[in-house]
């Protein structure tokens, strides 16, 4: 026992040292990454769970999380093998699995181990990864601040899909912990968690290749009390104290002018409020277009107190004016409360459809782990058969579904240092799982 326990801390100081050296590697070294003697195409099996999700920043367009991933695959050079320590990690294949949109990674611990299933030979690698890491997140900010946001981590293979593919592992359920949350007082966090695999498109590569991706997919919805009570409730009653105007006597024009325009520029002070809680724009949020309608219609307030103090019957074009000004206002209101209505309502159908998509996903599993008692499931599409049924899951079958004729792929040279074939724009910005 006491062997066994020096032989486990050997190997995690092991696994520090080359991530040490990992990260202190320069740009210049050369990394050698060898092809499959065999040429097979390997299908990887991932499962995620998002142990924290932390601060989700919308200036930044940036959400942190602390994630466990696994990662398995049958490996038949490995034959004969029974416990990981008789195999030298660095000099095996692997499905270099990276983190496509991680701006930061503050920690990563990896680790091997090998899996032996009765009746199978062929023994199967699961590499288990622990990572905290700062995600890029382009966020849909047209609804805000009564937006929801796709937090998504992104994994990638350096092998083009020829080689490598990526799929769910069927057997065990994706997770994500809500009661972790620490954004909690500014967004709701759904419970389920979307795991689909895809393909790169053509021009997110500098090369002919197309390379496999895996999307891990949460779902945040902002709680936009703070914004409602604190900027649009506050700009309305800007807004409605344009009215108090036409308290002042039409032929005294300044003394109006001069209450219209000093709460014009009270909006514009809270304009640049709204500014500050959002990223560098070009186009216009639900806020920003509540409050450029009440500037505009300060500035429309602003227009007839100049026009009272010249025409004949100030007193009859004031109540017109009243009148009018009233109507746009409340049609005006009662415009973004349906559109709100609407907006909110189709929201929350989308993502109860995503719940009941991903609770369905997990009964199945539940059904198969109580017949099977496996967690590991996914290798064949029979097996994905066996759990969901025949129609098989959007992604299962990247390269048949999007049209790419694999036998067509150029095979790249082997052994060639720095990964010549399998070059990707922004490649800084990619940390190796």
């Amino acid at each position: 026992m006491e062997s066994q326990l020096v032989v486990d801390r050997l190997t995690e100081a092991v696994e520090v040292l080359r991530q040490v050296e990992s990260n202190l590697r320069t740009s210049s070294d050369e990394v050698w990454h060898k092809r499959r003697p065999d040429g097979r195409k390997v299908r990887v099996l991932i499962r995620a769970s998002i142990i924290s999700l932390g601060e989700i920043d919308t200036v930044k367009q940036e959400f942190s999380a602390d994630v466990w991933l696994a990662a398995w695959y049958k490996e038949p050079l490995l034959k004969g093998k029974k416990h990981r320590e008789e195999v030298d990690w660095d000099d095996q294949w692997h499905p270099r699995i990276v983190l496509f949109n991680a701006v930061s990674v503050d920690k990563h611990e990896k680790k091997h181990h090998l899996i032996l299933e009765e009746g199978d030979d062929v023994p199967i690698v699961q590499q288990s990864n622990r990572i905290r890491a700062t995600f890029k997140e382009q966020m849909e900010l047209f609804d805000f601040p009564f937006d929801n946001q796709e937090l998504t981590i992104q994994l990638m293979s350096d092998w083009p899909i020829g080689q490598v593919e990526f799929a769910k592992n069927m057997g065990i359920k994706d997770t994500i912990r809500t009661d972790t949350f620490t954004g909690s007082q500014e967004w709701e966090l759904f419970g389920h968690l979307l795991c689909k695999p895809s393909i790169t498109n053509q021009d997110q590569s500098t090369s002919h290749y197309r390379y496999p991706l895996y999307n891990i997919t949460a779902h945040v919805q902002r709680k936009m009390g703070f914004y409602v009570w604190n900027i649009a409730f506050i700009m309305f009653l800007i807004m409605a104290l344009s009215f108090t105007a036409f308290s002042v006597p039409p032929n005294e024009p300044a003394d109006r002018l001069g209450v219209t325009l000093t709460l014009l520029l009270t909006s514009v002070a809270f304009k640049f409020v709204v500014t500050q809680s959002l990223p560098t724009i070009s186009y216009l949020t639900l806020l920003d277009k509540y409050v450029l309608l009440c500037m505009i219609f300060q500035c429309l307030m602003a227009v007839q107190n100049a026009l009272a103090s010249i025409v004949s019957n100030a007193w009859l074009f004031d109540l017109v004016s009243m009148a009018v000004l009233a109507g746009i206002v409340f049609f005006t209101h009662l415009v973004f409360g349906v559109l709100m209505f609407v907006k909110i309502r189709s929201t929350n159908k989308q993502l109860r459809q995503a719940d009941k998509e991903y609770l369905e996903l997990c009964e199945n599993i539940d059904r198969f782990y109580q017949r099977t008692k496996c967690t590991i499931s996914g290798f064949t599409d029979e097996e994905v058969e066996a759990i969901v049924g025949p129609a098989k899951p959007a992604g299962i079958d990247n390269s048949k579904q999007m049209g790419i004729d694999e036998t067509q792929t150029v095979t790249p040279p082997a052994d060639l240092p720095g990964s010549v074939p399998d070059v990707q724009p922004s490649r800084n910005n990619k940390y190796h799982v």
